[in-house]
């Protein structure tokens, strides 16, 4: 068996778009959306590059687990760096652990959804009606709706953030949590582990290996990233602000035929 110093020397990480893997001397961990597949070394039957960016870690009992990395190089350069470190003897009784780590879904995330599609459904009747006694001034009311989604969008971040920080203000607890994988190209996973021991999963665009991890022991779907408030109230208000503006002009497009 390899070293298992060696193993830490050679570990790599191979992200790609829909999920990300990584080896040390414990094995390989495999982050998909809302799942988390860890395999022993000695599970591992063989790895290869089925594809220029596609690897496939076959596993003792037949199953084939393909991560897709960012390029050729980077996956001809895990699978090396993998299979050098598997151990001469398989183990056929190690098994994959697969973990689900999608987190209950905030339940006002539904009401928003019905809401949405009733005012896209009046939306579309009150077009009509103006195609019908109005003809061209349709246009106005079309083109109106860009700068009305986007501020709707706008306010609807500002209030969900403004919410978040202070419901954490008020319950919430600073723990650190250390990266562990990708969610496609941007956002980087961490893990952390809350007082009461269940282990976590924040995903956000910080490119750090730790951070501060605010969360709500109470719902486990809240959390943030630990901010300056100056840096946070900032946020909020121009979020707010300039949702105000694009709102307005949304309405004016859209209404104005009325007025």
């Amino acid at each position: 068996m390899a070293d298992p110093d060696r193993h830490s020397i050679t570990s790599q990480i191979l992200t790609g778009r829909r999920a990300s893997a990584k080896f040390d001397s414990d094995g390989v961990r495999i982050i998909r959306s809302g799942q988390q597949v860890d395999i022993p070394l000695p599970a591992i039957e063989a790895v290869r590059a089925a594809e220029p960016r596609t690897v496939e870690i076959m596993l003792t009992d037949g199953t084939v687990h393909r991560v897709e990395g960012d390029n050729p190089t980077a996956t001809t350069a895990f699978v090396d760096a993998l299979s050098a470190v598997l151990p001469e003897e398989r183990d056929p009784s190690s098994r994959a652990v697969v973990t689900d780590t999608s987190g209950p879904r905030d339940p006002g995330l539904y009401v928003v959804g019905a809401v949405l599609a009733l005012l896209v459904l009046g939306y579309i009747g009150y077009a009509v009606s103006v195609a019908r006694a109005h003809g061209a001034r349709v246009v106005g009311v079309i083109t109106g709706l860009l700068p009305l989604l986007l501020g709707a969008a706008m306010l609807f971040s500002g209030v969900q953030e403004a919410f978040r920080r202070v419901v954490l203000a008020r319950r919430g607890i600073t723990v650190l949590a250390e990266a562990v994988g990708r969610e496609g190209k941007k956002n980087v996973v961490y893990r952390y582990t809350t007082v009461e021991g269940d282990d976590r999963k924040y995903s956000c665009k910080r490119n750090q290996q730790r951070i501060h991890v605010l969360y709500d022991p109470q719902a486990s779907w809240r959390a943030v990233h630990a901010d300056w408030l100056p840096f946070v109230l900032g946020r909020v208000l121009v979020l707010i602000l300039g949702s105000l503006f694009w709102l307005v002009v949304g309405v004016v497009m859209i209404f104005g035929v009325l007025w």
